[in-house]
């Protein structure tokens, strides 16, 4: 639309209405005097502007000043003349009140007297801060999308201004109106307007200094400005499926024929490079209404977490679709095409009904790829176009486990909530995916498969013993070798057999581990005693943990020495089934074991544990019991047993043992941990037979227990009331090591060996220091003694520190005392020893006077 657009500028508007306003003061100087003062002028403008409307442009300007109302704070008013710049004044003679008036540029549009300031001569004005905007929006009009400003576009499509204003695009905001996600109308910038469509535009201009801001609304038609493009496709076409010579689909020749196929005219002219080809699909898993149906392409694919598959033979829908470019806007059309396949291939069968053997590898694992050449040996006699193998088919079992529906799964399928392949009854499909020529397809039977293997069967020997090992595998070894009777059982070669194509168990007996304590510990423990099928069970060779309530209590120790129940079975392979487990009973001598205690001394503060004195040949699990027996330093006789450490470290098992000898009025372990026994007391406690029964039924060797007596018996002077300390030996001394082996699997090893434990060194500190001399008085309160101390700290024990008072008092007596210091006048020596005890340190002493 064509506009009419004049240029003036400010100066030249006003020198217009001075002229007018002049010629009008001259003759009616009463009337008002129309001024423009724009918003926020400062002063000097302020006046320049009544200068030149009222005195004329080519005076000096003056200062002015003006007729206005002024407010005070209590909101009541006065009127009177003050500088345009505001002002404020007073009324009242006693009380005043100030007015507060606003500058001329602030006050509202409307008629005021001004006057030059110092002068009377008054002028009436019409004061106005600017005029309306000469715009004006036109209605009905287009601007398009594709100009690639869309801004100018609409601004030079519905704005008009009056011969004085002269606007550009970059001047003004232009808006459209839009929703929010709260359905709110908002007005949104043009980056959003993509579309085409009728839409309400909003234009908005600031103003200036002669005409106030403007805010208009109009309706626009947004349209593309593009070429229409066309598209016309033939119906009731057929077009054929291209393979690739893997038999897969090529997407990109199919493509081509369904274009070629169904394109009768296209302007602009496109290939099918140009264009989107896209078929109406099915997911694999079906559909319900719209769900489960997209235009997908034509290798198909995955949309809203459904699967698609590619197109095949048959009626399809075809969609073809092109974006456009920035000349021609885009297309979309549909229509039906026939998709037409290879010739198929054909199974022929061999009559059934079908029963196949399942193949087993060299470890009796299925060997699917051998079964499955066996079903398809079995059910296919030929196929034809085309001759294909079990290689080049598929074969899989319906792994459903209600039966309402198919769910056909690889034979060696391990998929949870499905049917494992195995014996029985399976409905089998065998399928060829085709190749480029011939189109694929598949053949599904009921197939029967059974296990024709050898049966198996395991005889023993009786009466068949061998010597423990720690290594299971030389145990189980033993069994095949000296317990399997091969010439009466049902096995493959023995030559070809190892112990892994066996399974070897035995009956334990539980042996307690450390676990909770208070009433669910208590109640553990009475089951455990109480019920012979937990006490015993059988399990591997190697062992296994026994757990209650989420919480391990105990384990089958490994197979160990004595008359064994064991069990043995054949795992099978793929020539014989797996054996039944055949029971047999064997004896495993126990072991010997060489014991050896290191002679050595040691400072008894890092004296921990004697355990780390003994070493065994072989090495193996020990319970360790071991026995000090020798002179302390301070010249007594000194028995210690440390226990092994499940004595005091398993409260479970100290536990039930605690149980079992207050139950025979036996003092309890913890009671003899905390108190120590005599040798009279721990030779009653042991030739006890049913303390012996219910330890053994721990799993406690009581002829381990029984060779510490032995011991005790060879060492000269101990008598039944010497008390036996538990642990190691906490009084320095010299001491003979006797390490006693507890282990089931072993006969029992004793070791010997020499301990001396030093003294720990430390030093003697005066009390108090005393100097050469001290009154009668000044001895009655002094403090003679001496303190042992290591490393600056005084030692718990002081017993082992002694002294000697010696010396002449002044009237020439002799004094001597171990306890008591002197404190008469005289001349004395002191001296500080330590004799005994678990510290040595060098003697001190001191002389010293006494006078009156």
């Amino acid at each position: 639309m064509r506009k009419q657009r004049f240029s003036r500028i400010l100066a030249a508007v006003l020198s217009v209405l001075v002229l007018t306003q002049s010629l009008c003061l001259t003759a009616f100087a009463a009337d008002a005097v129309a001024v423009i003062i724009p918003a926020g002028s400062d002063e000097t403008t302020v006046n320049e502007i009544l200068t030149d409307a009222l005195l004329g442009k080519d005076q000096e300007t003056v200062e002015w000043e003006y007729y206005c109302t002024g407010t005070s704070k209590i909101l009541t008013t006065n009127k009177a003349w003050g500088p345009i710049e505001g002002f404020t004044s007073q009324t009242g003679t006693y009380i005043k009140t100030t007015y507060t008036h606003p500058a001329l540029t602030d006050n509202a549009d409307g008629e005021y007297q001004v006057r030059v300031t110092g002068t009377t001569d008054e002028y009436t004005i019409d004061k106005v801060s600017g005029l309306d905007a000469p715009i004006t929006l036109a209605e009905g009009q287009t601007a398009a999308l594709n100009t690639g400003d869309l801004k100018a576009a609409i601004f030079d499509a519905v704005v008009i201004t009056g011969d004085d204003l002269t606007l550009r695009a970059d001047d003004v905001t232009i808006q459209y109106q839009t929703k929010n996600l709260l359905g709110q109308t908002t007005w949104s910038d043009l980056d959003g307007l993509t579309e085409v469509g009728t839409y309400t535009i909003r234009i908005s201009w600031d103003g200036n200094d002669i005409y106030r801001s403007y805010e208009g609304t109009v309706e626009i038609e947004v349209v593309s400005g593009l070429l229409t493009s066309a598209v016309q496709l033939r119906s009731g076409a057929s077009a054929a499926l291209v393979y690739d010579a893997d038999g897969t689909l090529d997407c990109a020749a199919t493509e081509q024929a369904i274009f070629d196929a169904v394109v009768e005219t296209m302007v602009p002219q496109l290939t099918v490079d140009d264009v989107t080809v896209e078929y109406y699909a099915t997911a694999t898993t079906g559909s319900l209404g719209s769900v489960g149906t997209a235009w997908m392409p034509l290798d198909g694919g995955s949309k809203k977490l459904l699967t698609y598959p590619a197109i095949s033979a048959g009626e399809q829908k075809i969609r073809i679709s092109w974006s456009g470019n920035d000349e021609y806007e885009g297309f979309s059309e549909d229509t039906t095409v026939t998709m037409t396949d290879r010739e198929a291939l054909q199974f022929h069968l061999n009559e059934g009904p079908y029963e196949v053997g399942l193949v087993f590898n060299a470890r009796q694992g299925y060997d699917y790829d051998a079964t499955a050449k066996a079903i398809f040996d079995a059910v296919v006699e030929s196929t034809s176009p085309v001759d294909v193998t079990a290689d080049d088919v598929t074969v899989a079992y319906d792994a459903s486990l209600t039966g309402l529906t198919t769910n056909y799964k690889p034979l060696n399928n391990a998929d949870t909530a499905t049917k494992k392949f195995g014996e029985g009854t399976w409905s089998i499909r065998i399928a060829w995916g085709g190749n480029q020529q011939y189109a694929g397809s598949s053949v599904t039977v009921d197939v029967t498969m059974t296990d024709s293997r050898l049966d198996s069967a395991v005889v023993l020997k009786e009466g068949v013993s061998f010597t423990y090992n720690k290594d299971v595998a030389v145990m189980k070894q033993a069994v095949l070798d000296s317990v399997i009777d091969w010439e009466n059982s049902t096995l493959p070669d023995r030559e070809t057999l190892t112990i892994d194509d066996f399974t070897f168990t035995y009956k334990a007996q539980l042996s307690l581990l450390d676990g909770a304590t208070g009433d669910m510990a208590d109640s553990i423990v009475d089951k455990i005693l109480g019920d012979e099928n937990v006490q015993t069970a059988y399990v591997p060779f190697e062992g296994k943990s026994y757990e209650a309530f989420g919480q391990t209590w105990g384990s089958y120790p490994q197979i160990g020495a004595g008359e064994q129940e064991i069990r043995v079975a054949y795992n099978g392979n793929a020539a014989y089934k797996p054996s039944a487990e055949t029971d047999g009973t064997v004896t495993i001598n126990k072991a010997s074991v060489k014991v050896s205690v290191k002679t050595t001394s040691m400072y008894l503060s890092a004296a921990q544990s004697g355990r780390d004195l003994v070493t065994t040949d072989p090495e193996d699990n020990f319970d360790l019991y071991i026995l000090y027996a020798g002179i302390t330093s301070n010249v007594t006789t000194g028995i210690y047993l440390e226990l092994p450490a499940r004595y005091t470290s398993n409260s479970t098992f100290m536990n039930v043992v605690d149980k079992i000898l207050e139950g025979l009025g036996q003092p309890t372990l913890t009671q003899m941990l905390q108190d120590g026994i005599t040798v009279g007391q721990l030779r009653e406690l042991l030739n006890a037979t049913e303390v012996i029964e219910a330890l053994e039924k721990l799993g406690v060797d009581t002829g381990s227990l029984g060779q510490i007596i032995t011991v005790i018996n060879k060492l000269p002077s101990i008598g039944d009331n010497i008390r036996i300390a538990f642990g190691m030996p906490n009084q320095a001394g010299i001491y003979t090591v006797a390490a006693i082996t507890d282990n089931s699997n072993y006969k029992t090893g004793v070791g010997m060996g020499m301990l001396v434990l030093k003294a720990d060194k430390a030093e003697l500190v005066w009390n108090q220091a005393i100097g050469s001399k001290l009154t009668a008085a000044e001895a009655q309160n002094t403090d003679f003694g001496a303190t042992l101390m290591i490393n600056g700290e005084a030692v718990k024990d002081q017993s082992s520190v002694h002294v000697l008072y010696s010396g002449i008092t002044s009237k020439w007596k002799i004094y001597s005392s171990t306890t008591t210091p002197p404190t008469e006048a005289g001349r004395y020596t002191m001296t500080v020893t330590v004799l005994g005890g678990n510290y040595l340190a060098s003697p001190i002493n001191r002389s010293f006077q006494i006078t009156k």
